[in-house]
């Protein structure tokens, strides 16, 4: 009897269950598989360093969480290596309906390619003015920042030193974002009014004077990572002399004043940092050089408690002429960090 009811419910069962063909009819309910996966932004995380190797993945992090607006603006795009783990991002953002905008310079020569192939993604594209350097290596993603050194190039990505920053901050994305649109329309840019002391953005002129004062306000220390400090004594009232002069009065005010530079190849045979060398070790500043067979690229200014993570090399051109975007930083996390990672790459490099 009991086997019997058992068989009959089995047979009850087996006739009633929507088999797989059944889910595929009209009006069935989806089976497991076919229920659609809700897009879920990935957490980016708190403002912090992402130097050297730690900004590719930082770049994807922030693209991949977008769901508004994108917008880049760099100095270098070549195709290849980790870069294009950043230019797939951008893709999916577009195919996931994100608006984005790549603004890039025309200096180099794979550039028009990667813009051209961005665009059959429904990417918006854009050469810069060609009377103007855009020298920048920025990407805003919703109210996400990445600011610093780092070109769209392998180099940069895999083996370079880099100095960049993320900002997690919606009011510091939206300052960007207004010098942004300003250049993709060849307007000028006016900045807003800004009254944080934690985060401070900054473009293009407004550079020199964020460095004399970031220096000019040391009371202890005074760090400068940098590929290269092109000065000319030839030209005594230009903005290099100026935060040259700056970091020799520092030092005149007993403060520990310390200068790593690049010594790659280029720097090294066409003499890039040879004057300001010389004008430094004159000051009494000690001088170190980072390891030749590493391109150190950074262009990172820490002063005490502050640190100016940026794109902008010491040059006429870089401090005068150029397109730039920089971010001034006094949040102690970021600061100890840029402080540890700077001290790290001059217990590598040789004191002059």
């Amino acid at each position: 009897m009991r086997s019997g009811c058992v068989l009959l419910v089995m047979l009850w069962a087996c006739a009633v269950a929507p088999t797989d063909t059944d889910r595929t009819r009209p009006g069935a309910p989806p089976g497991p598989d076919e229920l659609p996966v809700p897009w879920v932004p990935p957490d980016v995380g708190d403002t912090r360093a992402v130097n050297d190797r730690d900004f590719t993945d930082a770049a994807v992090l922030a693209i991949d969480a977008a769901e508004v607006e994108i917008r880049v603006a760099e100095y270098l795009l070549y195709e290849g290596g980790q870069v294009d783990q950043i230019l797939d991002a951008l893709e999916r953002a577009a195919e996931r309906d994100v608006f984005v905008r790549v603004l890039a310079d025309e200096e180099g020569d794979g550039t028009a390619s990667v813009l051209h192939d961005l665009g059959l993604s429904g990417i918006e594209t854009r050469l810069d003015d060609p009377t103007v350097t855009l020298h920048n290596k920025l990407i805003l993603a919703d109210g996400v920042a990445l600011v610093g050194s780092h070109n769209f190039t392998n180099s940069a990505l895999r083996y370079n030193h880099e100095g960049s920053v993320l900002v997690n901050d919606a009011a510091v994305a939206d300052w960007y974002a207004g010098w942004f649109d300003a250049v993709w329309e060849g307007d000028p840019f006016e900045a807003p009014p800004w009254s944080r002391t934690d985060l401070v953005p900054v473009a293009d002129r407004m550079i020199t004077p964020a460095l004399v004062d970031c220096v000019g306000r040391a009371t202890s220390e005074v760090d400068l990572l940098m590929y290269a400090i092109a000065w000319n004594e030839a030209y005594p009232d230009s903005e290099v002399d100026r935060v040259l002069g700056a970091l020799e009065d520092a030092k005149g005010r007993d403060v520990d004043v310390r200068v790593t530079l690049d010594a790659s190849d280029w720097i090294v045979d066409n003499q890039i940092n040879d004057a300001a060398v010389l004008r430094l070790q004159a000051a009494g500043i000690p001088i170190w050089f980072a390891p030749s067979q590493i391109t150190t690229h950074a262009k990172v200014l820490r002063c005490d408690d502050t640190v100016i993570v940026s794109d902008a090399n010491w040059s006429y051109s870089g401090l005068e002429l150029m397109h730039g975007t920089s971010l001034v930083v006094r949040e102690p996390g970021v600061v100890d960090d840029y402080r540890a990672w700077m001290g790290a790459i001059r217990e590598t490099a040789t004191a002059l």
